[in-house]
This record gives structure tokens, sequence and C-alpha cells, in this order.
């Protein structure tokens, strides 16, 4: 008799990813989630903050932050009963950078291009809707803004961003500008994705993004995109500057083609395909412009 399958028994047999997978722990997701409670904004908690910040019940937080302050993750005042981050938590984000393969062998490369600008060189790497940044040699200049390793910023109003959108397929570069928040920073901000389509398509033909004042005020920043053996962007490299000391153009001119040879020159250490044609980009750009854009 043949084997008939029902949607139950098809949806039985259907390999479970994610969270639904068996090999989800739960547990250490709600750990992590307790980590992540604090930021800029929650410097240190309560134990009922937590569990309020974490969505968890006021018996698992109070396991979950115990056992985080007996592992050395968290501190706890004595006097005040208020948890904080501990230096400890650095370990996890400072292993990453030591082994991440791709920021030891990009490292030569922003030195060279550092010592060629004299200016604050960057390599970030894309995590979600946001860029994070693994690698910085800074200026000899006094600068406006200083962002440090690990700081996150989001993708869509960051050169680095851009940059790596625009060597996505198209679909898949409007598909993270969707996803993103797009909050107006500054006066400066594009947030209509439309508009930041054709900023990505301008981004393709030159082979680097430029943006102007879009999270920090007086800051001007350009980047590149680092491809990987097939063509993917997996970083790009950075140079930003004060508008105080430097002009689009100016960096146009000037800092363009030592972030392009500088990604180049990374890329093909990771095997990637850093010459590709601009139409190659171009047309894979024009499949985003076919939908309506939406603003934000």
């Amino acid at each position: 008799m043949p084997d008939i399958m029902t949607a139950d028994s098809a949806l039985a047999r259907k390999p479970r990813t994610g969270r639904d997978s068996p090999l989800f722990v739960g547990s250490l997701e709600k750990g992590l989630r307790v980590l992540g409670a604090f930021d800029e904004t929650h410097r240190s908690l309560r134990l009922t903050e937590i569990a309020r910040e974490t969505g968890l019940d006021k018996s698992a937080a109070q396991r979950f932050t115990h056992t985080l302050h007996q592992l050395g993750y968290l501190r706890k005042d004595p006097k005040t009963k208020h948890y904080s981050l501990s230096p400890k938590v650095l370990e996890l984000g400072f292993t990453y950078l030591r082994t991440d393969a791709l920021v030891e062998r990009a490292t030569p490369f922003l030195m060279e291009a550092n010592r060629k600008c004299e200016e604050t060189v960057n390599l970030t790497e894309l995590d979600g809707t946001e860029v994070v940044y693994v690698a910085r040699v800074p200026s000899r200049h006094v600068i406006n803004v200083d962002v440090i390793l690990g700081t996150w910023l989001p993708a869509y109003c960051t050169a680095p961003g851009r940059a790596m959108m625009a060597a996505m397929p198209a679909e898949e570069a409007r598909a993270l500008l969707e996803a993103s928040a797009l909050t107006r920073y500054t006066p400066h901000t594009i947030t209509d994705i439309g508009v930041l389509m054709e900023e990505i398509a301008k981004a393709a033909i030159d082979g680097f993004a430029i943006t102007v004042e879009e999270y920090y005020a007086g800051d001007l920043s350009i980047a590149a995109p680092v491809l990987d053996f097939s063509g993917r962007p997996v970083a790009a490299v950075n140079i930003a500057v004060p508008t105080g000391r430097w002009t689009v153009d100016r960096i146009r001119r000037q800092l363009g083609p030592i972030a392009k040879q500088t990604a180049q020159d990374i890329s093909r250490i990771e095997g990637g395909q850093p010459d590709a044609e601009p139409a190659h980009f171009l047309r894979r750009i024009a499949v985003g412009r076919r939908t309506p854009s939406k603003a934000a």
C-alpha cells in the first residue's frame, strides 16, 4: 500500500530550524537575554527591572542573574542591590577580535591606508541591519567623533553599510532597508527607501559610498566593500573625517582611491573579486527600483 503523506506527517518530517529546533537551548538564550538588558540607558538594574526588560518572570530572572553574577559577568552593589556588567564581559568581544582571521589579515592594509591619508581607517562587518566596528587605526588629528571597537551603527545611514549593500543583489539590499528602523538621527539622515536605493546605486558605480552627517553631526565618511571568494561583501573599509577639514569633493578625489584600493587588496587575500564591473552591480540595483519606494 503506498505511503500516503498527510499535511500533519509532512510537517512532522520537515526539519525544524531556529528556535523550533530540538538543538535550541532556551535557557542559554534567556541567560544571554539578561546580559543584553544592559546598555547605555540601562547601566545598572534591579532584579525587578531585569525581569521587566527581559520578559522573564522574577524567579527565572533571579536564577539567571545569580548564575551570571557567580560566573563573574555581572557585578552586584551590596547596598543598592543593583546589577551591572562586569569587565569580564569584554572577554567575549575581544576574543572575537583576536580570533577573527579577517581582522588579522586586514590590519596591515588598514595601517598602510592610515599612513597614506593620516586619517582614521576602520574595518566594519555587517551584523543584521547594523555594522560593527572590528578594527580601527586612529587619525593623528583630533577628531570630532571617536567610535570605539565593538560599536554598532545602523547600516542604512552609514557609508560602510551602504558600501556592502551596493555589493549585494538589489532585492537583498532592499530587504535589509525594509527591516531597518529608519530613524532620522540628524537633519541629513536619508530615510526614504527609494532614495536610499539610489544612493546604493551610486556607490555601485563609484566603488565606494559616501555619507555626510547622517548619523553624527560633523562627520564625513567614505567606505568600499571587501568581497569574499564568491563575490559577496564580508566587510567594508571605512575612512572617517570631520567636515571642518574635508569636503565631499575632496574625499571623493583623495580618499576614494585609497578606500577602494585597500578594500581590493583585502578582497584578494579573501579570494574575492574586487574588480567586478559596475554594470554588474547596476543590473542588480535596477531590480530594486521596480517596486515603489516606501518613506519612513
